[in-house]
């Protein structure tokens, strides 16, 4: 009578004859890698675990793997946002990695002045496409969210900050 296996067998035995390249286990380590920094990341975002903490478990992983600093650069990079509270992520970015916090800041500065005049050239654009179709009067507000060219404005200026960003990695 045939012996009734277990799918965990099945897999093994199938398999044991099987490895791993070189390039797929860098692959798996990196993928590890970046699930673990994210990670922390979120934990310290969310308050669960302190800068100590992610300090400590960033600087023993780091000596077993050296190429997470580059994943942890990049990963806290795109978390930056033009408009939100960026306070913890760009004090990881100091502490952690020396990157300066006020040059961080300073590029979202410049880039929130660049939408700025940019929203206002868009409500003046919006005001004159108005009052060219007769729409006019102290209760007309132009609304640049209508307009699809703000849209792609809004999108080219955060391009332009992750560009900026992106060449602090290097």
């Amino acid at each position: 009578m045939a012996e009734i296996k277990s799918t965990l067998d099945i897999i093994m035995e199938r398999t044991k004859n099987l490895t791993m390249t070189d390039e797929e286990k860098a692959s798996v380590r990196r993928k590890e890698a970046e699930g673990k920094v994210k990670g922390w990341i979120q934990k310290y975002q969310d308050g669960a675990i302190g800068l100590d903490t992610l300090k400590s478990d960033f600087e023993k992983e780091v000596t077993e793997y050296p190429e997470v600093l580059p994943i942890l650069k990049t990963q806290l990079l795109d978390c930056v946002k033009l408009n939100g509270d960026n306070g913890r992520i760009l004090r990881l970015l100091d502490d952690i990695l020396g990157i300066s916090a006020e040059r961080i800041e300073n590029m979202i500065q410049s880039s929130n002045r660049k939408i700025d005049t940019l929203r206002i050239k868009s409500i003046e654009g919006l005001g004159e496409e108005l009052k060219e179709r007769k729409i006019y009067g102290s209760s007309v507000i132009p609304n640049p969210n209508h307009g699809g060219k703000w849209q792609e404005s809004l999108l080219e200026a955060e391009s332009d900050l992750r560009k900026q960003l992106k060449s602090l990695v290097k």
